[in-house]
C-alpha cells in the first residue's frame, strides 16, 4: 500500500473539562446527563447533528422490558427519560407493567436533547473524535475533527460511548470481535411504513408473517437473508392523527452477515445491500401479509444498525452464565434483564436465551474499565463482555443504566480527585440505589 506523511501542526485547545462523553447514543447521552447533574463540567461529542444513537439515526424505536417478574428494575435517567417520552406525546407503552415502548424517532432526538441541556452539559455536534491525547498510561483528552478544522479537547475522565470502542482502541486497549470464529451479528437497516391497516393485520395470527416468509420462498419471491422478521410494531407519531386502518409502522426486518461495522468498507456495502433490500420487503409486505397491501415507504435509518463491533478488554468480562444464572456483584452498578439476543452471524434463523423469571443480572464496574488506560471509561455496547452477554446488554434499556452509572462513577472520581479503578464504587452504588436505579 503506498503512503502519504500527513505534516505536522499545531492543533489549538478548545476548552478543559471534568468529564468528556464521546457519543451521543443510549449510553452517552444519559452518562453527560449524570455526570452534569453530579456538579461535573461536561461535554458531550457526537458525529450527528442529533442524539439519540441506534434510536434516531438507526431508526430502532422500541424499548424492551425493564421488569424481571418481580419487580420494575431501573429508575433515575432511563425511567425518567422513558415516561418523558411517553407524558409528551412521542410513544406509547405497550405494556405499562414492563413499560415496553414503541416511540417516535423524532421524539427521542427531542427530548435527549432537552435532558442533555436541562442538565448543564454541553453539546459538541457534528464533530468526529479522530485521536487521544495519552501521557504515559493516562488519557488526557481527545482530538476532534468538524467543519471548524481539527482542535483538541482536555478532560479529567473520557467515557468511551462510541459502539465501536474508538477511543480505547485508538489508546492501545485490546479488543474482541465476534464469536470464536470470529463472526459478529449481522447488521440490519430500519425503516418506518406509512398506511398500514394495523387493525387487519392484528386480528391475524402471530404466526402471519412466518407463513408468509414460507409462501413467499415457495413462490421464489423472498430474497433476504434471514427467515424472520426480528422486530415490528406500530408507531405512533406526535399530533399526527390516530387512525388504525391508517398508521406508521416500524420494520426490522433486513439482513446483511459477514459485515464487520467497524470497517467502512463493510459499511459501504452494508448499506448498500440493506438498502436494495427494502422493496423487496415492501413487495413482500404488500402481497402476502394481510393489512400491508397499500403501504407505502415513509422513511429509512439515516445509518445502518450495527449490532456488535469490537468488545474492549476491561478488568473483568461479563459473561453468558453471569447472564443466564442472575449473578450479582460486589460492585455490580448496573442491573439487566433483558434475554440473550444473538443474531445467527450467517442469517439463519435465531431464539432467544432466557433468564429465570423473577431475576435479574448485574453488570460489575470492572466491565467498564479498560485493562491499561487511566482516566478512560468504556460503555455502551463496547463494554468487556462476551459475544453472547454483548446479546444481552447491547439494547438500549440496558445501555441507558449503563451510562447512568458511569456518568456518576466520573463525576464522583472527579470529585474526590481519586482514579476511576479506586474510584469509591459503593458511593456510587448507593447514588444508583438511591434513584432506584439499582436494585
Amino acid at each position: 500500500m503506498d503512503m502519504h506523511l500527513e505534516k505536522a501542526r499545531e492543533i489549538p485547545i478548545r476548552d478543559r473539562f471534568e468529564v468528556i462523553v464521546c457519543g451521543g447514543g443510549a449510553a452517552g447521552f444519559v452518562a453527560a446527563i449524570a455526570a452534569a447533574r453530579r456538579g461535573a463540567k461536561t461535554l458531550l461529542i457526537e458525529k450527528y447533528g442529533f442524539l439519540g444513537g441506534t434510536g434516531s439515526a438507526g431508526l430502532m424505536v422500541q424499548f424492551g422490558s425493564i421488569f424481571d417478574g418481580k419487580q420494575v428494575l431501573i429508575g433515575g435517567c432511563t425511567h425518567e427519560f422513558l415516561h418523558r417520552l411517553a407524558d409528551e406525546g412521542y410513544g406509547y407503552f405497550y405494556s405499562e407493567q414492563s413499560h415496553s415502548m414503541i416511540f417516535d424517532p423524532e421524539g427521542m432526538i427531542a427530548v435527549c436533547q432537552e435532558m442533555v441541556l436541562e442538565s448543564g452539559a454541553r453539546l459538541l455536534l457534528h464533530s468526529s473524535v479522530v485521536d487521544v491525547i495519552k501521557e504515559g498510561d493516562r488519557l488526557r483528552g481527545v482530538i476532534v475533527e468538524n467543519k471548524s478544522g481539527r482542535s483538541a479537547y482536555l478532560a479529567d475522565v473520557l467515557i468511551d460511548a462510541t459502539g465501536d470502542g474508538d477511543l480505547a482502541v485508538r489508546a492501545g486497549e485490546r479488543f474482541d470481535y465476534g464469536n470464536a470464529a470470529g463472526l459478529a451479528q449481522p447488521v440490519s437497516l430500519e425503516f418506518i411504513l406509512g398506511n398500514v391497516d394495523t387493525n387487519r393485520f392484528y386480528a391475524q395470527p402471530e404466526s402471519i408473517i412466518l407463513d408468509g416468509i414460507k409462501k413467499a420462498k415457495a413462490d421464489n419471491a423472498w430474497k433476504v437473508p434471514t427467515d424472520q422478521f426480528f422486530s415490528y410494531g406500530r408507531v405512533k407519531k406526535k399530533d399526527a392523527p390516530d387512525i388504525p386502518e391508517s398508521a406508521f409502522f416500524f420494520i426490522n426486518a433486513s439482513n446483511a452477515p459477514g459485515i464487520d461495522g467497524s470497517n467502512a468498507d463493510d459499511l459501504s456495502k452494508a448499506e448498500i445491500k440493506c438498502r436494495r433490500q427494502v422493496p423487496v420487503l415492501l413487495d413482500f409486505l404488500r402481497r402476502y401479509v394481510p393489512g400491508f397491501e397499500k403501504c407505502y415507504l415513509d422513511r429509512s435509518a439515516a445509518q445502518i444498525g450495527v449490532r456488535e463491533t469490537r468488545r474492549i478488554r476491561g478488568k473483568y468480562t461479563l459473561t453468558r452464565r453471569d447472564v443466564l444464572e442472575a449473578r450479582h456483584f460486589d460492585d455490580g452498578v448496573v442491573p439487566g434483564r433483558n434475554t440473550i439476543d444473538v443474531h445467527h452471524v450467517k442469517g439463519e434463523v435465531f431464539e432467544h436465551e432466557y433468564l429465570v423469571e423473577g431475576t435479574h443480572y448485574q453488570i460489575p464496574w470492572r466491565c467498564f474499565l479498560p485493562e491499561k488506560t487511566e482516566g478512560l471509561i468504556i460503555t455502551g455496547r463496547c463494554l468487556s463482555a462476551d459475544h453472547y452477554a454483548l446479546g444481552s446488554t447491547r439494547v438500549m434499556v440496558v445501555c441507558m443504566p449503563m451510562g447512568e452509572a458511569c456518568g456518576i462513577a466520573a463525576a464522583t472520581a472527579c470529585q474526590d480527585k481519586t482514579s476511576l479503578e479506586k474510584v469509591d464504587v459503593a458511593k456510587v452504588q448507593k447514588i444508583l440505589r438511591d434513584q432506584g436505579t439499582l436494585i
